[in-house]
């Protein structure tokens, strides 16, 4: 598998192409299910599975659910040692009226405390702050998160949903103050174009000229969510009409352009779009990880054939349509 060197003067690890996200993993009783999924990203070579906190407050029951079966997983398995682990917190409360920070150090800490009890572990491999707040000033926050990773309970830093230029500024504090800088950043990124109108979420982060130029000039590397635009060119591609309302907002006139070509390199190719989706990512000119998420076994084989795909530029600029 294609794999990234991230570091700190602390820590190093080396981030695969392919990261299993696990914001699917919504109840407390299908472990047998769950594990069998785990089990087989594992044995097809995978090494980083990604979660949060916040996983998955949404679905009645769900709460804490993708942190405690990858918890109860790992001691199952004993695979602790040889298992990175991301997780975020800080996550804010959403109402109806308002977006409710919770970026202040107890925030933080309460969060990582609950996420280490329940993955059973005594530290993370990667942390991530799951939104960024631009009101609260960066020499407030990367003091404590320094404070983490020198107590050992978080090996790697990293910013979820922040831009490009906050990830910059924070970065630079914590530089020049001698204090732990971000190694990476997790945003919204796929070869389909998308942004918060189309997502419906303002506190989030996707990838744009702007963004990339600056991924691209630092050489910074990238946790890429959504990498297949929530299955956009797989279902479009194989004749199937789109279904979800999220579906259906990536059907702008350059995303059905990208998937026409889509479909011709995988006529060429014999990769499937979902597999050639994961591959462009993994060919730009930056370190990135493609978060992917499945429900089945034979989606896990098939997007784990990507592992050690790149494509040239020529090819890349064909699925960009610029060519």
């Amino acid at each position: 598998m294609i794999k990234h060197l991230i570091k700190n003067d602390k820590y190093s690890l080396e981030l695969p192409a392919l990261t299993l996200g696990t914001a699917n993993i919504d109840r407390q009783d299908n472990d047998e299910v769950y594990f069998e999924i785990l089990d087989k990203y594992k044995e097809l070579g995978g090494t980083c599975i990604d979660t949060a906190r916040v996983y998955c407050n949404w679905v009645e029951g769900g709460d804490g659910a993708s942190e405690q079966v990858i918890g109860r997983w790992m001691q199952s398995r004993k695979n602790r040692n040889d298992t990175i682990i991301c997780t975020k917190g800080g996550h804010p409360y959403f109402t109806e009226e308002e977006v409710i920070s919770r970026l202040s150090e107890q925030d933080v800490l309460d969060d990582l405390g609950k996420s280490l009890e329940a993955l059973q572990t005594d530290y993370t491999d990667i942390y991530m702050l799951h939104r960024d707040d631009t009101s609260i000033p960066v020499s407030e926050i990367m003091p404590y998160l320094d404070k983490l990773v020198k107590s050992g309970r978080v090996h790697i830093l990293g910013a979820s949903n922040w831009t490009a230029a906050r990830i910059e500024e924070a970065n630079a504090f914590a530089i020049d103050n001698g204090m732990t800088p971000f190694s990476v950043s997790q945003i919204n990124y796929s070869l389909a174009h998308s942004s918060a109108d189309i997502l419906g979420d303002d506190t989030q982060v996707s990838m744009d000229m702007k963004e990339y130029s600056w991924y691209k000039k630092h050489n910074f590397p990238v946790m890429a969510f959504s990498p297949q635009a929530k299955g956009f060119f797989s279902k479009l591609a194989s004749g199937q009409s789109a279904t979800y309302q999220l579906e259906s907002s990536y059907a702008s006139t350059a995303n059905l352009a990208r998937l026409s070509r889509v479909k011709r390199l995988s006529e060429q190719t014999g990769h499937s779009p979902a597999v050639i989706t994961l591959a462009y990512l993994s060919s730009q000119p930056f370190p990135i990880s493609s978060v992917f998420a499945v429900s089945k076994l034979w989606q896990l084989e098939e997007d784990m054939t990507a592992q050690d795909i790149r494509f040239d530029e020529k090819t890349v600029a064909f699925l960009d349509n610029i060519i």
